[in-house]
């Protein structure tokens, strides 16, 4: 899984401009703001990017993105830049579950090194909840199913992997399991399997 957003909250119009540009050039896909209360509709549970926020910022602030963030979702990456005197409040935000910080002015290579290291975290992140989920849905799907519907589908399996070593020749695949060729194509037409699909 690949990502590219970009969640940019940043009131200055020329940085913002400027970091959006440097985003763009690296085939990232900024989505700029100029406020939290602008950019809160993007944040929420599961938002396939990272946050990057000004920390200095007229009524909400950076604070107020993090925690906003960390209430909706706690894994979601927020990087927050900070000017040279800031160095301080960016390590308390960094202590308050921050991602990383950058200082003003930011060396694009840097800018961007840090947003794609996030959004590969971020990439993880959701890769381990879909799987999470998936694995989730078929242990219910498993519960209510019957013995005999288990063995079915272990049979199923087990037919179409003959088919796939035998590069879907099914007297082969057939002569394999040591099960008769008419037999063998009988329980292929009851579970639908067409031998052409596996051929390479």
């Amino acid at each position: 899984m690949t990502l590219t957003k970009v969640l940019l909250i940043e009131d200055d119009p020329a940085l913002r401009a400027s970091v959006a540009q440097t985003l763009e050039l690296m085939d990232l896909n900024p989505i700029a703001t100029t406020s939290f209360l602008q950019a809160r509709r993007s944040i929420r549970t599961n938002f396939a990017g990272v946050v990057l926020s000004d920390i200095r910022m007229p009524q909400k602030d950076g604070f107020d993105v993090l925690n906003f963030v960390q209430e909706r979702d706690p894994d979601l990456p927020v990087i927050l830049i900070t000017g040279h005197s800031d160095v301080p409040t960016a390590m308390r935000a960094m202590k308050q579950g921050a991602y990383d910080y950058l200082e003003k002015p930011c060396e694009p290579d840097h800018l961007v090194d840090t947003v794609k290291r996030a959004l590969r975290h971020r990439a993880l992140v959701l890769e381990n909840r879909a799987l999470t989920k998936e694995r989730e849905m078929r242990g219910q799907a498993d519960q209510g199913r019957t013995l005999s519907e288990h063995l079915e589908q272990h049979e199923a399996e087990v037919i179409s992997a003959a088919l796939r070593q035998s590069n879907g020749h099914v007297p082969t695949a057939a002569q394999s399991l040591g099960v008769p060729r008419n037999t063998f194509y009988d329980r292929m037409a009851r579970f639908g399997i067409v031998a052409k699909t596996f051929r390479r």
